[in-house]
């Protein structure tokens, strides 16, 4: 579980890092909002949602919960999915939102916009999503796009392990 969980804050650190710089940047910008989302159970689902409704018409009620205002980490699909969400107004039950921060895909059925998923090769992801800088941690390689409002990573362990959208 520990291993589990610095592994979660690695990526998320170095995902957080390349927010404010332009390593990983992507020239593509026209269609990036279009690949802020991906369809599951004929639900549209995007990093960029209002609230949580989407995710939970999804992927259904969340096998766990964790944490604690002023977010939670919810686990679905055995694992497959995860997502972690912040709240604002926090103290107003009647204008608390809940917001999708960080969705993690590990499910071979959940194709990005572009046809990406669990599997795919890395050549696959950068025919796709064009060239850019990765970063090599242990034995897995992580390749990142940066668009205006949103980030899309590719967990790279011979194939695409893993799919994460940050807002």
């Amino acid at each position: 579980m520990k291993t589990r969980i610095t592994g979660m804050l690695l990526i998320v650190l170095f995902t957080l890092s390349l927010m404010g710089c332009s390593f990983g940047k992507s020239k593509e910008t026209a269609n990036s909002s279009n690949d802020a989302a991906f369809e599951y159970n004929g639900v549209t689902v995007s990093i960029k949602d209002e609230n949580m409704d989407n995710v939970f018409a999804a992927f259904g009620e969340p096998e766990s919960k964790e944490g604690d205002n002023p977010g939670f980490y919810y686990t679905f699909d055995s694992g497959k999915v995860g997502v972690s969400s912040y709240i604002i107004n926090q103290i107003d039950d009647e204008k608390r939102q809940e917001f999708p921060d960080m969705i993690s895909i590990k499910d071979e059925n959940i194709k990005t916009s572009k046809g990406i998923s669990v599997g795919s090769t890395e050549e696959e992801v950068k025919a796709a999503y064009g060239e850019t800088k990765g970063v090599a941690i242990d034995n897995m390689n992580i390749l990142t796009y940066s668009y205006d409002d949103y980030i899309i990573s590719f967990i790279i362990d011979q194939t695409v392990s893993e799919i994460k959208y940050t807002g």
